[in-house]
């Protein structure tokens, strides 16, 4: 499957995603569908869905493998955008660990910051319906973010 088909995060990411003209299309439904990502690549800092969304540290660790395979496998990646603070500090989490390194970086939504591989990190709030709802993320917002990623992956 791919990460956020078919739930209202999705629907909100993908129209951002196509707006910024980072897809070819505004939805993701299926494998099916005829989406496709330019120079991008989605994943999740977790691989399961947890009872009421609400993850345990273990779970967390279990899937930190997968992530940090996909970072070392995904040798043109210039960019990291954390979709939600989860996101955010497990990245943060997963470069500690691997890095051997104390960086303390803060969660602020469009907030940049420069990882010890030389890679970017942007922070982000997640696309989720109650920060859209809310008005805590909006179209605009998100586009901004994505267009400020695809600059700072040209360099």
């Amino acid at each position: 499957g791919r990460a956020f088909t078919g739930d209202k995060s999705g629907d909100f990411l993908f129209k951002c995603l196509f707006k910024a003209k980072i897809s070819n299309q505004p939805y993701s439904e299926n494998l099916n569908d005829g989406l496709k990502l330019k120079s991008t690549y989605i994943t999740n800092i977790l691989k399961c869905v947890p009872p009421e969304d609400k993850p345990l540290n273990n779970e967390l660790i279990n899937c930190s493998n997968y992530f940090n395979n996909e970072l070392k496998n995904l040798k043109n990646l210039k960019v990291i955008v954390a979709l939600g603070k989860l996101a955010f500090d497990n990245c943060i989490k997963s470069y500690k660990e691997n890095y051997k390194t104390k960086i303390q970086y803060k969660f602020k939504h469009g907030k940049k910051y420069i990882l010890p591989d030389n890679r970017i990190l942007i922070s982000c709030y997640h696309p989720s319906p109650r920060n859209v709802n809310t008005k805590i993320l909006d179209l605009k917002m998100l586009n901004k973010l994505f267009l400020k990623a695809k600059k700072l992956a040209m360099i």
